[in-house]
């Protein structure tokens, strides 16, 4: 199965990223070019090069239109983002062998916080290993294969401070066999958006076939694209935008797996109960006990409150605590239930 979304998804993904988007107005078209090499050199402050960083790109595009080549730097969580790509208007004539190109960009310290692990053109991919000796000393490049991730769930929320601010809440499946970041890439075009959510493999490294899951919210390049266009994460469409003050409520149960029953006999019988269970997600948040009971049955909910629109970590989190039961207990036979968890207590 995993084979199967993995070929889907890329078949997908690729043609998303490299699909030739006519604009809107009909007049001109936007097509991506291809990278063969680049590398990254200090820049030149005697001749008067900008940024932190200079990335020097060398590449082709396939017809012969010798029309200037615009560009696009993003920055995501582990990658940065950049397009090359033409404007080619409908009306030209770009018959003729491929042209080639080299173009220089500079990548500022903005971009550069924190040392992103990873950068993609285009669609494709390297690694970034920056030097531990010498602060001028460029970073080395080493090129990957982007691997599509398995998209379940995607929301677009919008941002409370600005109308064009985005974030993408995220859920869906990685090669977990590899232990590897979601790389992010943004294509936007006047009638559709493409994102493309991947991991970043060695070309000749196979990723067992284990899929584990992920979830994320990743701030969006401002762009007032995304407010009138459709968003196509990995080709699935997401088509509302949300808003946090419409966020709810879920009581998440928590899952019990034992319980123990501790009683204390002084003036009177006291009950408490030493249980054991996990959190089914990996969301921080309070543990919240309710009891009621009912002639000899007594009852007990343990859960937490989860906003729907929390995206948490699909990772089982251990549960431990000792629950006092309220009220004494006269000598009788009881059932006690905590979650879906039941438990028979005799008292003599």
């Amino acid at each position: 199965m995993f084979k199967v979304y993995l070929a889907l998804g890329l078949a997908l993904v690729i043609v998303g990223l490299s699909v030739v988007v006519q604009n809107e107005d009909l007049s001109t078209y936007r097509v991506w070019s291809a990278v063969d090499s680049l590398r990254i050199a200090p820049a030149d402050a005697a001749a008067n090069q900008s940024g932190a960083w200079q990335l020097w790109v060398k590449g082709s595009h396939g017809d012969a239109c010798a029309l200037e080549m615009q560009s696009e730097i993003a920055r995501f969580p582990h990658n940065i983002d950049i397009q090359l790509y033409r404007e080619i208007p409908s009306t030209a004539n770009c018959a003729g062998d491929e042209a080639f190109f080299e173009r220089r960009l500079a990548l500022s310290d903005a971009i550069l916080d924190e040392q992103p692990p990873y950068l993609i053109i285009n669609d494709q991919v390297w690694s970034i290993a920056y030097a531990t000796d010498e602060a001028e000393s460029a970073p080395e490049l080493q090129a990957l294969a982007l691997m599509p991730a398995h998209v379940e769930q995607a929301a677009l929320l919008a941002g409370a401070d600005a109308a064009d601010q985005y974030d993408l809440r995220i859920r869906g499946r990685l090669a977990g066999g590899c232990d590897l970041p979601a790389l992010y890439s943004l294509r936007a075009a006047t009638e559709s958006v493409f994102l493309g959510v991947f991991n970043a493999v060695e070309a000749e490294t196979a990723c067992p076939d284990l899929l584990a899951t992920f979830a994320e919210e990743v701030p969006l390049p401002a762009t007032n694209a995304l407010a009138d266009s459709l968003l196509l994460v990995n080709a699935i469409p997401i088509h509302e935008l949300e808003r946090p003050e419409m966020s709810l409520i879920d009581k998440v149960l928590t899952n019990i797996l034992a319980v123990t029953v501790q009683i204390e006999k002084a003036d009177a019988v006291r009950v408490s109960l030493d249980v054991k269970g996990e959190q089914p997600d990996g969301c921080d948040l309070p543990v919240l006990v309710k009891q009621a009971r009912q002639a000899k049955t007594v009852t007990v909910e343990v859960y937490r409150e989860v906003p729907v629109d929390m995206f948490c970590p699909m990772i089982l989190q251990p549960y431990q605590d000792r629950i006092q039961l309220a009220g004494d207990f006269a000598p009788g036979k009881y059932i006690i239930n905590v979650n879906t968890y039941t438990q028979a207590l005799e008292i003599e």
